[in-house]
């Protein structure tokens, strides 16, 4: 039988079929060993950022026992991460526990006393008791820390409720405006001011415009 000559390319070839069949092979192997590890690096999603958005979530929903246990799963994850304790907190005042609501903000700012909502949470905790002169001086602390201005428009807002319980009408009008300036579109804020106006009457607005302070809502 005459020999079939057999080109160097083709040899070539086979030698690198035959390769890429032993890296699947290989590839195939390590795939399976692996198997183990890859199905926890799935579970490494766990983060307190993720529980905690769910958590709120529930919480925004009135789900208050589920929202419970992953406030409590997100301090496991992470026992210094403020914002579940101030998660905590908001759940015990909507349950009506006043004093376990307090144990949670301090417990909160022990962690991060940067963190704003500690700070805007202890004010609704003592406005929740009728304390509201130490509710308005918490609600400041929060603004004065608030540098990126994030909660800004609650603060004001919630100032400027604070203050009307307070008679502090004046005052709460302010607050009221802050929140229209960085917020046009906010109703509450708008609806306010206008019975502010109503209530302080024609001398409150010609002493606003004397003093050039526009009364033109934005």
């Amino acid at each position: 039988m005459r020999e079939v000559p057999v080109s160097r390319a083709a040899v070539g070839l086979v030698g690198l079929v035959g390769l890429v069949s032993l890296g699947l092979v290989m590839a195939a192997l390590v795939l399976a060993g692996c198997g183990a590890k890859t199905m926890q690096y799935s579970g490494s999603l766990d983060t307190p950022e993720a529980e905690y958005a769910k958590a709120l979530s529930l919480l925004e929903s009135g789900a208050h026992d589920e929202a419970e246990a992953l406030l409590r799963r997100t301090m496991r994850l992470d026992d210094s991460f403020a914002p579940a304790y101030v998660g905590m907190s908001r759940l015990l005042l909507e349950r009506g526990d006043v004093k376990e609501a307090i144990r949670y903000v301090h417990m909160a700012r022990i962690r991060d006393v940067d963190y704003v909502p500690c700070w805007l949470m202890a004010a609704r905790l003592y406005d929740a008791a009728g304390q509201y002169e130490a509710a308005v001086a918490e609600f400041r602390e929060a603004i004065t820390r608030d540098e990126d201005r994030l909660w800004a428009v609650e603060s004001y807002f919630d100032l400027g409720r604070t203050l009307e319980k307070l008679a502090r009408l004046e005052e709460a009008h302010d607050a009221y405006m802050e929140v229209i300036n960085l917020d046009p579109l906010h109703l509450e804020a708008r609806s306010s001011v206008t019975r502010i106006w109503k209530t302080l009457g024609p001398e409150f607005l010609m002493r606003l415009r004397y003093e050039n302070r526009d009364i033109i809502l934005p």
